[in-house]
């Protein structure tokens, strides 16, 4: 009985060690399609050193991936954003990119989400004046129901295309304003599917989100449609033939710099800032930046290369002896300790009283380089060096 217990206690030792190697040191991070066009990205930080938490998104599991989201707070334990620009009918892959205290860095395992085709949406309030589009030939829609219009929601069609979906009260809103607003008509298809027949005039209308903001004529719609173009950066999104929506230029999110020296961060900078900071390097001082990547740069410090200079008081003269000249040896009191080059002393001289001493070869046993220090009122004057030939 005991050999038992003790083989199902060593089990159970086992299994807990192993549950607990097996569990992810990697921060919790999930994506999901929040609605139609919107993918929700959460996670959990348990770093509370974090400098930069950065969401990146691609139509690759393993590169090209673009930053789109950079946290304004890093440290935070949970935190989470919506993408609303996902590209529609395609999986959008994510993942995030972390920097901590110290330079270390590392990225998220990629994680795909398919972004579900954003239904072009109009708004309920229709205008007096409606596109000028060709009705809809009967024998050509028949559609069968979708699952959407399963659940109780009713499809408008234009040309063959779905422009929106009505709940029960929405539908009733949307006819109501076809039937007193303008002159069109719809027709039922189905149980779930209407086809909305315009009046045929020429009238193109601009939406700003769901609000119209603008109805132009053909020829003003062309004039207006090229100043967009060429004096803005918005974008002007056709919805069908007669109904575009203006989307205002989003700049895309914040780049950062981390300035690294020895393998320490010292500053991490927005772009902008760092071109700065990069000319005040190469322009003020004589140091090195060295990018390892657009968003990585390390500092290197110039570091001037030594130039020895011989001392104008101790010397080898022409003839390779040692001289000690001191100009003003009767104003000050001097002396001298001379060290090996190991930097063990050789031998001092504590009271120079010549204003040019010459010391013989003997004194200093070998040839070779030698240090000295020179004092002058028990004060270091110099600290040098000097060559002594055979």
């Amino acid at each position: 009985m005991r050999p038992i217990l003790r083989s199902l206690a060593i089990l159970t030792g086992l299994l807990v060690c192993f549950t607990a190697f097996s569990q992810s040191l990697l921060p919790d991070f999930a994506a999901r399609e929040l609605t139609r066009g919107k993918i929700q990205i959460s996670w959990n930080n348990p770093y509370r050193n974090c400098v930069q938490l950065a969401i990146q998104r691609s139509l690759d599991s393993s590169k090209n991936f673009r930053t789109i989201f950079s946290s304004q707070s890093p440290e935070l334990a949970s935190n989470g954003y919506v993408d609303n620009r996902p590209v529609p009918g395609v999986k959008n892959f994510y993942r995030i990119f972390y920097s901590l205290e110290g330079g270390s860095y590392f990225f998220t395992r990629a994680i795909a989400v398919e972004a579900s085709s954003v239904v072009k949406s109009l708004p309920v309030d229709l205008p007096a004046v409606t596109p000028s589009i060709p009705p809809i030939k009967e024998k050509l829609i028949t559609p069968a129901l979708t699952a959407a219009e399963k659940k109780n929601l009713t499809s408008i069609y234009l040309q063959k295309n779905i422009l929106f979906r009505f709940d029960k009260a929405g539908y009733a809103r949307f006819k109501d304003s076809i039937n007193t607003k303008t002159k069109d008509k719809l027709r039922r298809l189905n149980e779930r599917s209407v086809e909305w027949i315009p009046v045929n005039k020429e009238v193109y209308y601009i939406y700003k989100g769901q609000q119209i903001v603008a109805e132009l004529t053909k020829k003003s719609f062309l004039q207006w449609k090229d100043s967009i173009k060429y004096k803005t950066q918005d974008t002007l999104y056709a919805l069908d033939a007669y109904h575009s929506q203006i989307r205002s230029y989003a700049p895309p999110p914040k780049a950062y710099v981390f300035i690294y020296r020895n393998d320490s961060l010292l500053q991490v900078l927005e772009t902008a800032l760092y071109r700065k900071f990069k000319d005040s390097v190469a322009n003020k001082t004589k140091d090195t930046l060295y990018a390892s990547d657009e968003q990585h740069v390390e500092i290197r410090p110039f570091v001037p290369r030594y130039v020895w200079k011989p001392s104008d008081y101790i010397f080898t003269n022409n003839k390779g002896y040692v001289t000690i000249l001191l100009p003003l040896v009767k104003q000050h009191r001097y002396a001298v300790i001379f060290y090996e080059e190991d930097g063990s002393e050789l031998f001092r001289i504590k009271n120079l009283k010549e204003q040019e001493l010459i010391l013989d070869k003997t004194d200093f046993v070998h040839a070779g380089w030698f240090y000295f220090e020179l004092f002058e009122d028990d004060r270091l004057m110099e600290k040098n060096k000097f060559f002594l030939p055979r």
